[in-house]
């Protein structure tokens, strides 16, 4: 729940002149006027799609979404063949008579040396060349083939066919947190958009309780003069225009506190706008009262249908679910088909004609025990998804929770409004009796100061109740999963 600062006057401050008020709204409305020439002022949509647009915690949410579709897309890669590309180069200082350890590791090659293999593969390559009988040439290995060197490119294809469903788990699960994620966005946005009301209408409450405090102040200097024409006749004594010094000097203070109350509020909005800190900021000044249209139990019903922290913990306890057959899949055999294929040479390019091709397809299945470890991580899984569905009912129930104070929270400042709207009339009309009978010297100064503190309490009381109103009616959408 949002916190509101509830205003005060002094009796020091709170005294409005009867004889400035006119001018006051006039001087003010004049001011506003040349301020809305220079700059545009920011309704408060505006100022939410701003945010909205420019605020980072929406980059970040983004970003968030991206990571677990990359993590989706990685999941689904499983289903499909891996593949396998390796090359190597050797060189030795004797004559190849047996496999290299990379031919021995592939187990495509058991039986030949590298000599053997290559001969015989084209036709230049003679086991011996010319007629030793006729004084030919005659080496001990075949012509044209290095028995130094040997290159080789392998490639492996491997293709999945029973898992125990636990790729499929995998991919559901990483497709569950694309949901999560995205419905976080949603939250994160509803969260910024819930910040930004209540900076607008903290700055709007703070710029109308500066009016207020200006008036005050014009209205003791209106009164200063007063009760100095009256000093000097004699009519009243010399504590009275103290009291009024003392009174203006506390209003000067007050008013100081006002527009430091203005400079943090758009301090804050202005970072939430992601506008520089100095950047000028005038906000559309509407006070607009209307009464709430929310009901019990209906606001119940609409935030089980609407709040995203409801459907964030139904995917979490699917993912939970995901995660034990995953786990249970540990325990069945997988199988898989594999396909690995080479070249060898006695050239870097294996793929000179000369070279020699094998492949092999084999099936592969494989089945690991041990003696607690697969069978006490499925129970662990199972632990957590029971876990997982406390969560979420924790969460409902907290959330009707939080529903049900914010609605009380909001009755509460709705009925704050007719009652300070009342008072207000009241005081008024008080004030004007007051100010009548002490021209006339009927009444004490004393009596006109506290006649004018009530006013001025009631006028600053009904400001907050309308502030903390709106602010909490909008908490309460945001309880429900409706704000926007």
């Amino acid at each position: 729940m949002v916190r509101l600062r509830f205003f005060r006057f002094t009796p020091l401050v709170s005294v409005i002149g009867f004889a400035v008020i006119g001018s006051t709204a006039h001087a003010a409305g004049v001011d506003g006027h040349r301020a809305a020439s220079h700059e545009m002022r920011l309704s408060l949509p505006q100022a939410v799609s701003i945010a909205v647009m420019r605020n980072l915690r929406m980059a970040d949410s983004r970003l968030a979404i991206a990571e677990k579709e990359h993590q989706r897309r990685q999941a689904l890669s499983d289903f499909f063949p891996s593949i396998q590309l390796q090359y190597t180069a050797g060189t030795d200082k004797y004559q190849q008579q047996i496999l290299n350890d990379f031919l021995i590791n592939t187990q495509l090659y058991t039986s030949q040396s590298n000599v053997e293999m290559l001969s015989g593969t084209h036709p230049s390559r003679w086991v011996v060349r010319g007629d030793p009988a006729a004084g030919g040439l005659a080496p001990d290995y075949p012509y044209r083939i290095d028995p130094y060197r040997s290159f080789a490119l392998t490639v492996t294809v491997t293709q999945p066919l029973f898992t125990g469903g636990r790729l499929l788990n995998d991919y559901k699960f990483a497709s569950l947190g694309v949901d999560y994620s995205a419905i976080q966005f949603e939250v994160d946005r509803q969260d910024l958009i819930l910040d930004v009301y209540a900076a607008y209408y903290q700055l709007l409450q703070a710029i109308k309780l500066s009016g207020v405090a200006n008036d005050s102040i014009r209205a003791l200097q209106s009164i200063r003069n007063v009760t100095r024409e009256f000093y000097r006749n004699s009519v009243v004594s010399k504590a009275d225009v103290l009291a009024a010094e003392g009174q203006l000097v506390q209003a000067h203070i007050q008013q100081t506190q006002a527009k430091t109350d203005i400079q943090q509020a758009k301090a804050k909005l202005n970072l939430l706008l992601r506008n520089l800190q100095e950047a000028p900021l005038q906000i559309v000044e509407d006070l607009t009262y209307t009464p709430t249209p929310y009901r019990i139990p209906n606001i119940y019903t609409t935030a089980a249908a609407n709040r995203l922290e409801i459907h964030q913990a139904n995917i979490s306890s699917d993912q939970a679910t995901a995660m034990v057959r995953s786990a249970k899949a540990d325990l069945l055999p997988s199988v898989s088909i594999q396909a690995r294929g080479a070249r060898l040479n006695d050239d870097w390019n294996v793929f000179d004609p000369e070279g020699t091709n094998d492949y092999m397809i084999q099936g592969v299945l494989m089945w690991s025990f041990d003696t607690f470890r697969q069978r006490e991580g499925v129970k662990e899984k199972r632990a957590s998804e029971a876990r997982s569905f406390v969560a979420r009912e924790q969460v409902v129930e907290q959330v009707m929770n939080e529903v049900k104070m914010a609605y009380l929270d909001m009755k509460s400042s709705e009925s704050d409004i007719h009652n300070n709207r009342a008072a207000v009339h009241f005081r008024r009309e008080n004030f004007r009796i007051n100010r009548a009978n002490y021209i006339d010297q009927v009444a004490t100064y004393t009596e006109l100061l506290d006649a004018q503190r009530q006013l001025s309490m009631s006028e600053g009381d009904y400001i907050v109740s309308v502030i903390g109103y709106l602010i909490n009616r909008v908490v309460l959408e945001r309880k429900m999963g409706i704000l926007r």
